[in-house]
């Protein structure tokens, strides 16, 4: 078949595809998304803050604090960026996780307007392997004391849907409550944080997978990804 035949049968085959797609496709699906941290993708995830360094190595998203000043507070994200929000009825599970020397986990965040200054600011909760706390615009305080002595989990699973946070660890619900205010969350990113005293190089964390079900797809993003199978098979 010579190019121009073969061009013709690709757009007619392209055609076909996005019409019956169209068609089948009424409304906002959910979907699966994982991680094995195999390699780095920066197109999924995005490195917030300076004080830590974040890498993949033998199949485990690893970070390490490396602080700037002494006696200070860090706080560092690690954004989904893969699929961006906002996000509502899904499930966080992360396997093998764990911190020394630190808090690590996954912090949810959702955008607020400040009265006062009627400037943006975030909101987030902060779901540690060992503890849970609020923090506003980044502003936490890690202190010594701990919810559960549990740095390193199996498994931890949160689930959230219209303000509802459900947290279990190894199987046991730990936490279940809720906030009218986070009807969704905006942001979704693991969390590094600790206090650092008289040492400028402490803390490290790991987590082998990152998975989330329940990501809301629409029929524009569902096309635009086979769109981009199309022309990757061309």
């Amino acid at each position: 078949m010579s190019k121009p035949m073969k061009n013709i049968a690709y757009m007619l085959k392209a055609l076909i595809v996005i019409c019956s797609f169209l068609l089948s496709q009424g409304s906002t699906n959910a979907a699966f998304w994982a991680d094995h941290f195999e390699q780095e993708a920066v197109e999924d995830w995005q490195h917030l803050g300076n004080d830590a360094v974040w890498t993949i190595e033998d199949g485990f998203l690893r970070a390490e604090i490396q602080a700037q000043n002494q006696w200070s507070v860090i706080f560092e994200r690690y954004q989904l960026i893969a699929y961006p929000g906002p996000y509502n009825d899904f499930t966080i599970t992360l396997e093998t996780v764990g911190a020394t020397r630190a808090r690590f986990g996954i912090a949810l965040a959702k955008h607020f307007q400040n009265a006062v200054t009627e400037i943006e600011e975030f909101g987030y909760y902060l779901f540690f392997t060992n503890d849970m706390q609020a923090s506003r615009n980044g502003g936490v305080f890690v202190g010594p004391e701990r919810r559960w002595g549990t740095d390193a989990l199996q498994q931890m699973e949160l689930h959230f849907k219209d303000g509802r946070f459900q947290l279990n660890a190894d199987g046991e619900s730990r936490l279940d409550f809720r906030d009218a205010n986070f009807h969704h969350i905006d942001t979704i990113a693991f969390v590094l944080a600790g206090f650092v005293t008289e040492d400028t190089n402490i803390g490290s964390a790991w987590v082998d997978t990152f998975m989330i079900d329940g990501l809301a797809v629409s029929p524009k993003r569902k096309l635009t990804t086979t769109w981009a199978h199309l022309k990757t098979e061309n």
